[in-house]
């Protein structure tokens, strides 16, 4: 058989990087220099064209790559950087320095010089050989390789080459810009565009601005570099440490003390950069340069005035951008907005203010999404109960509701819980009421089962089992004609100490039209504190005769008799069947069927019981019925 092979569409590359690699010339360029970073090359060259069609170059001295080496990173689309080269790289030119930390971590940027040109050629010097492939977009595999050349060759480093067939084309100062504002943390990595050092000085008033503390005698220079546009990661931007011409530590956020206000999802994080100039801490720095000794004097009063000076910007940052999303957010709701009350519009904008700054960590579109809450909220009949609600929950629930409403919808929820209520609500009324003395079987309790016949069994879930009122009204007559009857609940058989409810369930042909009865459910209720015996099995047969003689039963009509009271005749606890088992009477304590209908519902009534729809008083009246009402045997 042939062997097949996998097809790749030329948007593959674009859907494996990501949205902005492969589309965004500042993105792809930045994830380039990353990787000459990440070899631990302490200068970039990059030639920049200055039309479409150009030759773009961008060398590097970094540690370079072994041809075999080049191979597995370059086949390996998900190459995992970090586990395969560690974290940390040594920078080759400059070994006295300690070791950097990588940017790079799956080996996607690697791609970025597609963004370009659907081909370019990578060569890479080390160990004494050079090499050269052409790397090409392909259609059994993403790309393909070829090899140009391989010679011995001294030296160490990456150089790539590509056309810039991309109109997308930004200019010499606008890449010079977009790299200044990325690259400068680190004074031993220079990148040089068109054999220009790219500096602070390339930076306008826009992306720099320059503040100088004094602290004793001794002066503090803080350059706040801010990027145009949001980057996908934080790995150019945070707070770098420079003294004497070196990087203390590493730059970025984390440790920085300013995590409560900006963390990686933060557009602040995306966008800004402190570098802090402060050659009068020399004597602060550990021997490793990996970063300050903590209980030094003049560092420790430095660190707090230079946090103080960072906190204070964060925050000027964070409200300019409170008011901008806040602008956004009553654009977006807009609609809500209008049908609100002005106090209540006051009371939106208010809440969306404040919880920007109580949650700056939120990202925009938590901040969206909470927006919309809020308005939906200020529309709702009840308001803001619901928070009140969520306040009170512990992390934990919080965690538990999260999971409900991962898996199930609002709606559906509230029409499984609200079937769940009504049928706690009946067990718990059936609880008060088969266990006092005082109940009326005829108004209290026969209506109670007739909403309750799922308690018999899963066979009368059916909603077609409807109180049938012509077997009624034949029973009636028969037992009238002694004087025995109701007006007040016509549609129950009245006899003394007792009742009886006739439930039945249609029979139909194959054309969907109603033969007659298929099922019969019978239920006969004494009084509670009764016993149950023989007298009941007979009534119960009885009924089956009458309306068996009327001609209202099929051949095959099964019929179900349940003689309901407070205990049982032990000589009559087994079920008497007739007509070759289509007759079935049982007799059941009230304390059985109560339990069975607990099992019913997972025993749920025990686990909620103290619910806020189940009251107090009820469940204490049900701890009576049990101290009193113990019944002598549970029926089968």
């Amino acid at each position: 058989m042939e062997e097949q092979q996998f097809l790749f569409d030329p948007r593959f590359l674009d859907m494996f990087t990501g949205k902005f690699l492969l589309s965004d010339p500042v993105a792809a360029l930045v994830e380039l220099i990353a990787n000459s970073w990440d070899a631990g090359a302490t200068r970039v060259d990059i030639d920049w064209p200055s039309n479409v069609g150009g030759q773009v170059t961008i060398s590097d001295n970094g540690s370079g790559m072994e041809e075999s080496d080049f191979l597995l990173r370059w086949r390996t689309l998900s190459y995992d950087r970090v586990k395969m080269q560690g974290s940390y790289v040594k920078v080759i030119e400059m070994p006295e320095l300690p070791e950097r930390h990588v940017f790079g971590r799956n080996g996607v940027g690697r791609f970025a010089t597609f963004f370009f040109d659907s081909s370019y050629c990578i060569s890479s010097c080390c160990s004494g050989k050079e090499f050269k492939y052409l790397i090409k977009r392909g259609t059994s595999s993403p790309f393909e390789m070829e090899q140009i050349h391989c010679f011995d060759k001294l030296g160490h480093g990456t150089t790539i080459e590509v056309k810039h067939n991309n109109t997308n084309l930004l200019s010499l100062n606008a890449i010079i810009s977009e790299i200044g504002v990325r690259f400068l943390m680190d004074p031993n990595f220079a990148v040089y565009i068109n054999n220009r050092k790219v500096g602070f000085k390339d930076l306008d008033d826009k992306s720099m601005d320059k503040h100088e503390i004094t602290i004793g005698n001794n002066n503090i220079m803080i350059y706040v570099i801010v990027s145009r546009r949001t980057d996908r990661t934080t790995k150019q931007h945070g707070i770098a440490w420079h003294v004497n011409g070196r990087l203390v530590g590493r730059c970025g956020w984390k440790g920085s003390g300013h995590e409560s206000l900006i963390d990686g999802r933060r557009i602040e994080a995306k966008r800004y950069t402190f570098i802090i100039f402060a050659n009068c801490l020399n004597d602060s720095v550990n021997d490793d340069w990996t970063g300050f000794n903590e209980d030094d004097e003049l560092y420790v009063g430095i660190s707090n005035k230079v946090n103080s000076f960072i906190y204070d910007k964060l925050i000027e940052f964070s409200s300019e951008r409170k008011e901008l999303v806040t602008k956004e957010l009553k654009k977006k709701y807009f609609i809500h907005l209008k049908k609100m009350t002005p106090i209540s519009r006051d009371k939106w904008s208010r809440f969306v203010n404040s919880i920007q700054e109580e949650c700056p960590s939120l990202t925009s579109k938590e901040l969206e999404n909470l927006g919309g809450i809020l308005a939906n909220l200020e529309l709702s009949d009840f308001r803001y109960k619901l928070i009140h609600k969520l306040h009170e929950l512990k992390p934990s629930q919080l965690d538990d509701l999260h999971s409900i409403l991962k898996d199930w919808t609002v709606d559906l929820a509230k029409i499984v819980l609200d079937e769940v209520e009504v049928r706690l609500r009946l067990i718990n009324e059936l609880v008060e009421k088969t266990g006092s003395r005082e109940t009326l079987e005829l108004q209290e309790l026969q209506p109670l089962f007739e909403r309750g016949l799922w308690i018999f069994g899963p066979e009368y879930e059916t909603i077609e089992y409807t109180s049938n009122e012509s077997i009624t009204t034949i029973i009636q007559k028969i037992f009238n004609e002694k004087g025995i009857g109701s007006r007040e609940r016509p549609d129950f058989v009245v006899l003394p100490d007792s009742t009886a409810g006739f439930y039945s369930y249609p029979e139909y042909d194959e054309e969907s039209n109603e033969v007659g009865i298929a099922k019969i459910v019978i239920i006969e209720l004494k009084k509670p504190g009764k016993r149950i015996g023989i007298d009941e099995k007979n009534q119960c047969y009885k009924y089956y005769r009458k309306i068996k003689d009327s001609g209202m039963l099929l051949e095959n009509t099964i019929v179900h008799c349940f003689a309901l009271g407070s205990n049982i005749d032990p000589a009559e606890i087994t079920p008497r069947y007739e007509q070759d088992g289509r007759v079935i009477i049982r007799l059941m304590t009230f304390h059985a069927i109560l339990e069975r209908a607990k099992n019913r519902l997972l025993k749920l009534y025990e686990k909620v019981k103290n619910a806020p729809f189940l009251e107090k008083e009820d469940m204490e009246k049900y701890l009576e019925y049990e101290e009193i009402e113990e019944p002598i045997l549970d029926g089968v």
